[in-house]
This record gives C-alpha cells, sequence and structure tokens, in this order.
C-alpha cells in the first residue's frame, strides 16, 4: 500500500468499470486532478481531512430510493434509483470506499455534482472556472468525471464552512450546497 500525498481535501467522482477521477486541494496549493482504477481507490491509501464522493455510499433496504433521498427527490432534485444495475454495482464499491477510509480516520460525505449545480444555479464551467482562481497542478479537468470530482471537491471546502444542507435517514445521508448560496459571494481564501 503506498501512502499519496496528504491533502485537506478530496474529491472522487467513483467509477466502477474505469478509473475514478479525484480533485485533492491542500490550503495555500493548488489543486491537483488524477485518476485512480476501481481497484487501486480500495487498495491505496488516501489521506484527507475530509473525503466528499459522487456515488452513492449504501444501498436502499427495500424500494428504489434510500429514505433521505425522498427530501432530495421532493425538493425538485434529479436522482437515479439505486437499487438496480450499474447503480448498484456503484453503490457496493461506494459503500466499500467509505467503510475502508472511515476505518482510517477520514471524514467521508456523499453529494450529488448536478443536484449541487443546480442548488448553486451554476453550471460545470462556471465552477471550473471558479476554482480555476486556486490554480490547477499539472493540468485542469479534461472531461465530465473530472469536473464532479471538482464540484465534490467543492462541495467539500462548502461543507467545512457549513454553508451546507444535510439530508438524513437512516440508510445515509448526502450532502448539498445551501439553496440561495452563489458562486460570486464565495471568498476561497
Amino acid at each position: 500500500m503506498v501512502l499519496l500525498r496528504r491533502y485537506d481535501l478530496i474529491g472522487i467522482d467513483l467509477a466502477v468499470r474505469k478509473p475514478s477521477s479525484l480533485a485533492g486541494y491542500s490550503k495555500g496549493s493548488k489543486i491537483e486532478i488524477w485518476r485512480m482504477a476501481p481497484h487501486e481507490l480500495l487498495e491505496e491509501r488516501l489521506e484527507a481531512e475530509l473525503i466528499v464522493i459522487d456515488a452513492p455510499l449504501s444501498l436502499p433496504k427495500e424500494g428504489a430510493f434510500r429514505d433521505f433521498e425522498r427530501e432530495v427527490l421532493s425538493r425538485g432534485y434529479k436522482l437515479l434509483p439505486v437499487k438496480k444495475g450499474p447503480m448498484k454495482d456503484l453503490a457496493i464499491m461506494g459503500s466499500r470506499l467509505k467503510l475502508k477510509l472511515e476505518s482510517n480516520g477520514i471524514k467521508v460525505v456523499e453529494t450529488h455534482p448536478s443536484s449541487a449545480l443546480k442548488a448553486l444555479g451554476t453550471t460545470r464551467h462556471h465552477v471550473v472556472s471558479f476554482l480555476s482562481r486556486v490554480g490547477f497542478a499539472p493540468r485542469p479537468p479534461t472531461s465530465e468525471d473530472d469536473e464532479d470530482a471538482l464540484i465534490c471537491l467543492l462541495v467539500g471546502m462548502l461543507y467545512l464552512r457549513g454553508e451546507v444542507e444535510i439530508f438524513e435517514g437512516e440508510e445515509g445521508s448526502m450532502v448539498l450546497p445551501k439553496p440561495g448560496l452563489r458562486l460570486r459571494s464565495l471568498d476561497l481564501t
């Protein structure tokens, strides 16, 4: 097991059948974007204060949606059912990764990038442009997966500042930016 560089915050766009995109940030440094194969995520040692993941981190006990997702859906956000096909595989991978990370003392939260964008009233392009103020090393995002990892990173920044809404239930939780929050009003310092 190799210890990867320690970050204050990591955003992960989790994937099962292709490499996941990760974005890492530590205060005073640039944002790094990289990819890891699914087995590497479970074998390598990530270190961060907080890791925010775009993937379901649990399965529903019954039905297609987890208990807390019903509240998310009632707010007008769109989610895919977790109980079937690729989403079920993603949830199994997500729950395994969460367990591993939490056993290493890392706080892990789930988010949903499309819903986060809707809550902020913004687009992927604006989030990338906003985060470019911090700078990207060695490269900017090159795919929507990289952009989703960056959106997770932004949600993590907001989480650490207490500017998120937490949807909780017996089957897990999800964090999204507080309604009405706008990028232009945020300060990255």
